[in-house]
């Protein structure tokens, strides 16, 4: 064998590892199914929206929190954060509780949460709720949030989706990606009892951990960032099917590009800051969970799989005649399972017509997602947050 053999060998053994630890996870996600006991008490809670000039969506969002079936005190509070448009206004006139926040150097949610919490009284209810202010919930949202307070929890994430305002090959796209986030990664990860992260939108935490563990996540990731805190210290977080909240979908390269752009830096950020740590302690604390969720959040990003896979396969042009085809396959099996580890949420989806017809756009979405993401690299710790213009345009 050439050397090119060896060093393709070597990056493809990982990449193929993590590929069928997808695979092994998403037979777990389709397959099982989480229990949950009886809930024997009334739980309150205290749900916050952080909100950044969300005129446009913030009246829905309230509309659909009134909608929530009762589960004991229920107290909703929106955190208007450097707005100048008629947010705050907005939720005046719907009779809820409204916090105004300026801060021209402590920009974000995450500043607007830490501050919030310290104007509240948390010990006054038994957890505390996140919701995005462009969010849909489900009625049943509380519900399943105590389920999973009843079991052991010490935080929850629900199912956390998209719907389209405009339905095209995008936003098609993306809801099959959040399909398969969800059900064959966090479902299955759940069900195995693995480390769950918390995603920002549809979480909720007991009180009495937020008063022991106050939040102090301010980047572009805080929810991640405080979610890692949490795990260290040994609280469960939980990731519950049984309800669901759906935020607005871009649909437009336009609008998705910036959103997008934070993700994929807040991802490589992550890995980086990460791994090497959360293995690292988990080694020298003894807890084997933690060094799975390190090496997990190589797994964040599946489209950076593809790219990382595509790159090996390309090299394989200067290896030796006798292996060539060999490695050829192997990198084409590995990038074909990756795509359909994306795509397989379209079996979930209620327009399957449209859907499939979507595929076709896949090689565009590709190159464009990798522009963004090799933009990410060279910006990965510069960006702070925006806020995702998802305004539907014809």
């Amino acid at each position: 064998m050439l050397i090119i053999d060896y060093i393709i060998l070597f990056l493809l053994i990982p990449v193929s590892i993590a590929v069928v630890y997808l695979c092994f996870l998403a037979l777990i996600g389709i397959t099982k199914a989480r229990s949950y006991p009886e809930i024997s008490r009334q739980y309150d809670f205290l749900i916050l929206v952080p909100a950044h000039n969300e005129e446009q969506d913030i009246e829905t969002t309230l509309h659909s929190l009134n909608e929530l079936e009762p589960h004991g005190k229920i107290e909703i509070v929106v955190i208007a954060d450097n707005c100048d448009d008629k947010t705050a206004d907005i939720v005046r006139s719907n009779n809820m509780k409204v916090l105004e926040r300026f801060s021209e150097n402590e920009r974000g949610k995450g500043h607007a949460l830490h501050w919030a919490m310290a104007q509240l009284d948390l010990t006054q209810f038994d957890a505390v709720v996140i919701v995005d202010a462009d969010t849909i919930v489900k009625s049943n949202m509380l519900h399943a949030m105590a389920q999973s307070f009843e079991n052991g929890a010490g935080a929850v994430q629900l199912y956390y989706g998209f719907i389209a305002k405009k339905k095209n090959s995008l936003s098609y796209l993306m809801h099959m990606a959040s399909v398969a986030e969800n059900i064959l990664f966090y479902n299955a990860r759940s069900i195995m009892k693995l480390p769950i992260l918390l995603r920002g939108n549809g979480m909720a935490m007991k009180s009495e951990i937020l008063i022991e563990h106050p939040w102090d996540s301010f980047s572009i990731t805080e929810d991640v960032d405080y979610a890692v805190n949490l795990l260290k210290a040994g609280v469960t977080i939980d990731f519950n099917m049984n309800s669901s909240v759906l935020s607005a979908a871009t649909s437009s390269f336009k609008q998705s590009s910036s959103q997008k752009l934070r993700w994929a830096s807040g991802t490589i950020q992550l890995i980086k800051e990460k791994v090497f740590g959360l293995v690292c302690h988990g080694i020298k604390k003894r807890r084997p969970e933690l060094i799975e969720l390190g090496f997990s959040f190589l797994l964040l990003s599946r489209p950076l799989l593809i790219y990382i896979t595509s790159a090996i396969l390309l090299f394989c042009v200067f290896t030796g005649p006798a292996h060539q085809l060999l490695l050829v396959y192997w990198c084409l099996s590995l990038i074909g399972l990756i795509i359909v580890y994306n795509i397989s949420g379209i079996f979930y989806m209620d327009e399957k017509q449209e859907a499939f017809k979507a595929l076709l756009f896949i090689p565009i979405y590709g190159l464009w997602f990798l522009f963004i993401q090799l933009t990410a690299v060279f910006k990965s710790g510069k960006l702070s947050w925006v806020r995702t213009d998802r305004e539907s345009k014809d």
